[in-house]
């Protein structure tokens, strides 16, 4: 299991609005969107990492690696350099079932199989415990394909919004 430092507590998270999106979160939104094609989803490689500069460190990449039982699991291709802050360690490459906190690990299961199920693509605030405080994130979460229609990447991006 792979143990990190936060959340020591399931985050409460609950979709929110596009219209109370950070702008920043915003602008990626609509940048995903500008990628698509009529009835297909954007690929990775339609995706320009200097498009996307000032989210860099606020960027993951989970890998749908298909199971022989139909499931899938979740790999972090890339883990940006604020979850690693946030995290305590670099998760690249390690599968989101070996995260050790049973509840946050069903909930991010939970969410990326349902991105890949319908290509939805929530928009959340979670609150997240780190040196006693509340720190309060929004995030997307879009689903890519590399075929256009089957969804084998998941991009998401997270940023801190306010700290009580």
């Amino acid at each position: 299991m792979i143990e990190t430092v936060a959340p020591s507590t399931p985050p409460p998270q609950g979709p929110i609005p596009e219209s109370e999106l950070d702008p920043r979160l915003q602008n990626l939104l609509q940048y995903w969107r500008d990628k698509c094609r009529v009835g297909r989803l954007p690929s990775r490689a339609d995706i320009d990492p200097l498009d996307l500069r000032s989210l860099l460190g606020n960027i993951n990449l989970i890998d749908v690696v298909p199971q022989p039982d139909g499931q899938q699991r979740f790999r972090y291709r890339l883990f940006g350099t604020e979850f690693i802050f946030y995290h305590g360690g670099d998760l690249t490459g390690r599968w989101v079932d070996e995260i050790g906190n049973a509840v946050y690990r069903q909930q991010l299961v939970g969410l990326y199989n349902h991105v890949v199920a319908t290509a939805a693509t929530p928009m959340l605030s979670y609150d997240y415990m780190l040196d006693s405080r509340r720190h309060r994130f929004q995030a997307v979460i879009l689903p890519l394909a590399s075929d256009g229609r089957g969804i084998d990447m998941i991009l998401s991006s997270g940023l801190p919004v306010a700290i009580y």
